[in-house]
């Protein structure tokens, strides 16, 4: 297992140190102090606890003792594994506040602790500036800034796999480009090692040490995802909302995302649990979640998922029905039910039911399907049966079985919407059709207008709130 360490440094990371004590360089001269050092000897020594009030405004005479509080902290945390690699992220510019040796300092504290593989990278060089405010793309971080961040992350954490480590500890440096380092060290690493924020916040005490602690969760990051994954669940993309919020599963406070969840394993046909309490994604009629599915399909452009569920909305309407008879009465069954085949003295109606290891099945295919909207004489579920042309069946067909087309998706939303199957919206709306919502009061179930605009409304309440 391989250990990445991923800091930046700035004006704290490198202290004096003298009768045991640290103290920190002034900042507005930090630049300065450091080319003094350069050219003087310098050894580093262990963090005293004890930390000094003042702060340095000249070198001492004699010759130089240095620590590094936060790396000191960092190592101590992560408990100096073998194979320790480390990235440093600094800046080297001309400013005479720019703490130019921290990078070479803390790169020699980590040899000497026997870090494996030190790499330095100064994003900032020269008089390089981290912002251009005249462009609104660079006015906080610089597209060329960011690049060059991107790029020394993306090399050092390419071969890492699942059984590594990365910490990310960006103590020092500036809060802007950390921002961007933390982002970035993320997205290299999807898919592969564990990322663990630390932070070194400065001890109370002054007679204690700094200790590193993982990074504390920011309220902020919580609310972000909400807003972020309730616009994804508006535009019908639940699972793309859980993939936004997955991340935040553990973290205490942060319950609310177990509704994401439920609505995720609802698009995904999985199995809900048990404490959902949202109704409609538990209804027992078939048909007002198979509209559902299609409504939210539309809301996010998929048209193959729409299409499919556009036909499969009329089955699970037809079996909604059909579990609502009494076979034993109207059909003369003698046995048997609907998951398992019914038994009969004789033979049934073979255009309704089909037979299979010696019982009768439903005939699903679509000479049963007529079969049954005539025996249940149903005005809305027969008028939506007719509306399912041949070219709306071939459309379930095409988009099951080949890779879907431009040309393809742009005619399935011609045929659906010149059926009255979708609406001619952008983005087309199912519950918004006269012939599915006679369905669906047809069989009793909710206000088909509040369906999904219903549970949208319900989650918005739901993620606003907070507790």
């Amino acid at each position: 297992m391989r250990t990445l360490l991923v800091l930046a440094v700035g004006q704290a990371d490198v202290q004096l140190v003298k009768d045991d004590t640290r103290y920190q360089l002034n900042k507005k001269t930090c630049g300065c102090l450091h080319d003094m050092i350069k050219y003087r000897s310098w050894s580093l020594v262990d963090t005293p606890n004890r930390k000094g009030n003042e702060v340095v405004e000249q070198l001492p005479e004699d010759d130089l003792l240095l620590c590094t509080p936060k790396v000191d902290a960092l190592l101590k945390c992560i408990g100096d594994p073998q194979n320790l690699e480390a990235l440093i992220f600094e800046t080297t510019r001309e400013s005479p506040s720019d703490p130019r040796m921290s990078g070479e300092i803390v790169e020699q504290r980590l040899r000497n602790r026997g870090t494996t593989s030190v790499k330095r990278v100064a994003f900032l060089v020269d008089k390089e500036s981290l912002e251009d405010p005249k462009c609104n793309i660079d006015a906080v971080v610089r597209r060329e800034v960011v690049k060059r961040l991107s790029d020394a992350i993306s090399e050092v954490t390419k071969n890492l796999n699942e059984k590594d480590r990365v910490f990310l500890a960006t103590t020092g440096g500036m809060p802007a480009a950390n921002e961007v380092i933390n982002e970035l060290v993320r997205l290299h690493c999807v898919g592969g090692p564990s990322v663990v924020a630390l932070e070194v916040p400065d001890a109370r005490d002054r007679d204690q040490d700094n200790r590193a602690v993982e990074e504390t969760f920011h309220p902020a990051a919580g609310i972000r995802a909400r807003w972020h994954a309730l616009d994804l669940i508006q535009k019908g993309n639940l699972l793309a909302a859980w993939g936004a919020v997955s991340h935040l599963e553990n973290q205490p406070g942060q319950e609310w995302i177990r509704v994401v969840r439920w609505l995720a394993d609802f698009a995904a046909a999985l199995p809900i649990a048990d404490e959902c309490d949202i109704p409609v994604l538990k209804h027992p009629k078939m048909a007002v979640r198979a509209a559902l599915r299609v409504e939210l399909a539309l809301l996010a452009g998929d048209i193959p998922r729409a299409v499919h569920g556009t036909v499969s909305f009329f089955e699970a309407a037809l079996w909604d029905w059909l579990r609502q008879r009494d076979f034993s009465s109207k059909d003369q069954a003698t046995g048997g039910n609907l998951d398992d085949g019914f038994t009969f003295n004789g033979e049934p109606d073979k255009q309704r039911f089909r037979e299979k290891n010696n019982k009768w099945l439903i005939n699903d295919f679509y000479n049963g399907q007529k079969a049954w909207v005539g025996v249940l004489n149903k005005p809305a579920l027969k008028a939506y049966f007719d509306a399912l042309t041949d070219d709306i069946r071939n459309l379930r067909h095409d988009v099951a079985h080949k890779e879907p087309t431009q040309n393809l998706i742009f005619k399935a939303q011609q045929i659906m919407q010149y059926a009255n199957l979708w609406s001619k919206d952008t983005p087309p709306s199912f519950l918004q059709q006269y012939l599915v919502q006679e369905v669906l009061r047809e069989l009793g179930g909710p206000d088909p207008k509040e369906i999904c605009s219903g549970l949208i409304k319900e989650i918005r309440n739901r993620l606003q709130e907070i507790s």
